[in-house]
């Protein structure tokens, strides 16, 4: 199926029957847009959306009815957080109706997924992935002995989005969703783009972000890639669990991990998993990631270094978040952020900090905050630290 495939009908099945019509309804795109606001309320291209917004939502409305909906221009920019990635962002309007799509598709695909994939789904997510490693490495440990030899595989899939092959993707797709209005929106969600960069100007993007001309790769700024991602990889996931029939595998996005006592049935593992990926998926294992270690050392996994009887915060992790406190701090002193979001920063931080073992790592960041102050104590800069009890220490 390319991307100017004529999708066949097919058979509509009797609970998608309405689908479209309720992706297109004015209640559904209202709330799309609430959820699509949701933290960045105050942005100025949320505010503009929003001045008008019934003007704007009727006119999505009537673009979706008429089917002559196409996603606007994405805006792409680099982050370096932790590592450098190309994103292309979506216009919020097209933000609103993937909200309205996923409203609509996601318990289709939801009730398909295994229990240990733990990226971008409800009552998931990296803590509860950390909790789940932690309860494969004692369940390993009751298993084989406290005295047995254990082992973890960690892979991580080399430059993930932008090898997704839309073709691939569009049949997995399209096994769940019938409805053809709803296909067919999809479709151009998957295979429409056109790209500008910050300063407004026409942008070909590196392969790194997608390559329209061989159909594949997925923007990471759009919110439907979450829920895609997920589909696409759930084939691995079905492949490990009913397949090779692992016990103690599980997935966040594209990092996976296995636990095993044999080490050489993981480098089994690994090349069993490397040749699905390549032939069934068209992707490829990012080899510098690939670690088979015992589990003494802890399971890097999701921020964390984990042992089976406690959690440890990882280093890399670590390093990250002082470098971004610095900067956040650099940019509070010369007043481009306020104090409200320097103290967000602070607060995300010692959430992190929470779910691990990190009390003594907690009290050093405060006690070097504290110096920081005193040492600004007479400066004319605004004090940017708050008490223990603000920090929650």
């Amino acid at each position: 199926m390319g991307a100017g495939s004529v999708l066949t009908t097919g058979p509509v099945f009797l609970g998608q029957r309405n689908m479209y019509t309720t992706i297109c309804t004015f209640e559904t795109l209202l709330a799309a847009y609430y959820k699509a606001r949701s933290c960045k309320r105050y942005k100025s291209t949320i505010l503009k959306f929003g001045f008008y917004l019934e003007n704007n939502l009727f006119r999505l409305q009537k673009d979706l009815m008429n089917e002559t909906y196409l996603p606007s221009a994405y805006v792409c920019f680099t982050v370096h957080d932790p590592k450098e990635r190309k994103v292309a962002a979506p216009h919020f309007r097209d933000r609103v109706c993937q909200h309205a799509l996923i409203s609509a598709i996601d318990p289709l695909f939801e009730k398909t997924f295994i229990y240990d994939s733990y990226a971008c789904r409800e009552q998931k997510g990296t803590h509860f992935g950390l909790s789940r490693i932690k309860k494969f490495l004692q369940a390993a440990r009751s298993f084989y002995g406290p005295e047995a030899e254990v082992y973890y595989l960690s892979m991580d899939i080399s430059k993930f989005f932008a090898s997704m092959s839309w073709d691939i993707l569009l049949s997995l797709i399209f096994r769940k969703v019938s409805c053809p209005k709803t296909k067919k929106l999809i479709e151009k969600i998957v295979t429409h783009y056109q790209f500008f960069n910050e300063k407004g100007q026409p942008f070909n993007p590196a392969p790194i972000v997608l390559t329209p001309w061989e159909q594949k790769g997925l923007p990471i700024g759009n919110l439907t890639s979450q829920l895609f991602a997920n589909v696409y990889l759930n084939e691995l996931d079905q492949f490990v669990k009913h397949t090779l029939r692992l016990r103690w595998y599980g997935r966040y996005m594209d990092d996976f991990i296995f636990i095993h006592k044999d080490k050489e049935y993981l480098h089994k593992i690994k090349d069993t998993v490397s040749e699905f990926l390549q032939d069934k998926l068209k992707l490829t294992l990012s080899e510098r990631k690939i670690i088979i270690a015992n589990v003494t050392n802890g399971v890097p996994f999701v921020g964390y270094r984990i042992f089976y009887d406690h959690v440890l915060v990882r280093g890399k992790t670590l390093l990250h978040m002082q470098r971004r406190f610095k900067k956040r701090k650099k940019r509070r002193t010369y007043g481009k952020i306020t104090e409200e979001q320097l103290k967000s920063s602070i607060n995300s931080f010692l959430g992190h900090f929470q779910h691990a073992n990190a009390w003594k790592l907690k009290q050093r960041m405060f006690t070097l905050n504290e110096r920081y102050s005193r040492k600004k104590k007479y400066s004319n800069k605004p004090n940017i630290f708050w008490d223990k009890d603000e920090l929650g220490l």
